[in-house]
């Protein structure tokens, strides 16, 4: 109903007096038109008028018929979008781009699972059977470079495709996005994160850093942040879904830093580090993204750096491999530049030289 009032004041405009009184003289100049032509004549564009509102509505009715199921609680109905019932069905672009990331089995699975089980609840609770309530907030642990945030941002998706989110949208933010200057701005701030993130998903990157402890004194500032946060999460639980990430020890510590915090988050999902074959892939992905292609004799070369980085306390798994494609391109770019007023060069081609040079850059 509340959607129909705010539909119907559109229709009317910023004045509604005036909108009302432009619907009644329209009203009227119609039935004037009808009154001053022959009885049949007007007769006649009544019916069809009249038969033609009625086909419209029908049409209408017909067409959104197979989209309107059982709402949040028994006795109640909604409106499904298309995206929605595509997902129904298996159809979501989302699902397909997180089963088509490079590596992370078990991710995979750990996500597939869930999608399963929420298709069952929905479907259970479609046909008036009792739902087990589930909590769609989530740990993700690993280091940095292995596709948390992208991971995070299908998983909105796959939610709105689902019904289950609104918007399915992506927010993400860091302790210097929730925290402010002084006690008591941080709840503002937390707050307004948490609205930006409504009908989406919140996503806190190095969220252990909220819990972080300075020369063994509690830290006031981060704890109001995640006080405000919990709290945020019950009121707008239907709302809103959080992810928390960072790696698995200090995770484990920020989830010991307040009783509230593992009950909030039952589920944690753990990223390992890319293998070399799944970094070369990636590699090469990136490439063929960007319309380069890798020579012959290539291959062994980054094999044998990805093998060596993965070992450096520095090593960034996929911004490690973006990184090095971006060096291979500026080696290219030197071999080529001195080309380019001879003729035809091919700038698609990523040859052993700018790759050795490119590593000894890293």
């Amino acid at each position: 109903m509340e959607k129909f009032v705010l539909w119907f004041k559109a229709q009317l405009g910023p004045s509604p007096l005036i909108g009302i009184s432009m619907l009644i003289m329209a009203f009227m100049a119609i039935i004037s038109m009808l009154c001053s032509l022959p009885l049949w004549i007007g007769c006649l564009l009544l019916v069809l008028t009249l038969a033609g509102a009625n086909f419209y509505a029908i049409n209408r009715i017909a067409g959104q018929w197979p989209q309107i199921v059982a709402g949040p609680t028994i006795g109640t109905w909604r409106v499904q979008t298309r995206s929605q019932l595509k997902a129904k069905e298996g159809n979501v672009q989302a699902i397909a781009e997180l089963q088509g990331m490079i590596g992370l089995g078990t991710v995979k699975q750990e996500m597939t699972t869930l999608i399963h089980r929420l298709k069952v609840e929905a479907m259970r609770h479609e046909q008036g059977l009792p739902v087990s309530p589930m909590s769609l907030h989530m740990v993700f642990t690993g280091p940095p470079g292995v596709g948390k945030t992208v991971v995070a941002r299908l998983y909105g998706a796959i939610l709105r495709d689902l019904g289950v989110l609104e918007k399915g949208h992506l927010v993400e933010t860091d302790r210097a996005g929730l925290v402010a200057g002084y006690l008591g701005q941080t709840a503002i701030k937390t707050k307004q994160r948490v609205a930006e993130a409504l009908d989406g998903v919140l996503f806190i990157d190095e969220a252990y850093a909220l819990a972080a402890r300075a020369s063994g004194q509690a830290d006031l500032f981060g704890q109001e942040a995640i006080d405000t946060l919990l709290k945020e999460m019950e009121d707008k639980r239907d709302r809103l879904v959080v992810i928390v990430a960072g790696y698995p020890r200090q995770m484990q510590q920020f989830l010991a830093s307040n009783p509230g915090l593992p009950s909030r988050f039952t589920k944690t999902i753990a990223f390992p580090s890319y293998e070399v074959d799944d970094l070369v892939a990636i590699l090469r992905a990136m490439a063929q993204r960007e319309g380069l292609r890798f020579g012959h004799h290539t291959q062994p070369l980054v094999e044998d750096y990805f093998l060596r980085a993965r070992g450096l306390p520095n090593f960034g798994n996929g911004r490690t491999a973006r990184t090095l494609l971006e060096r291979i391109r500026e080696a290219q770019a030197v071999r080529l530049a001195p080309q380019l007023a001879g003729g035809a060069v091919d700038l698609a081609q990523l040859t052993v030289s700018d790759v050795r040079a490119a590593i000894a850059a890293m």
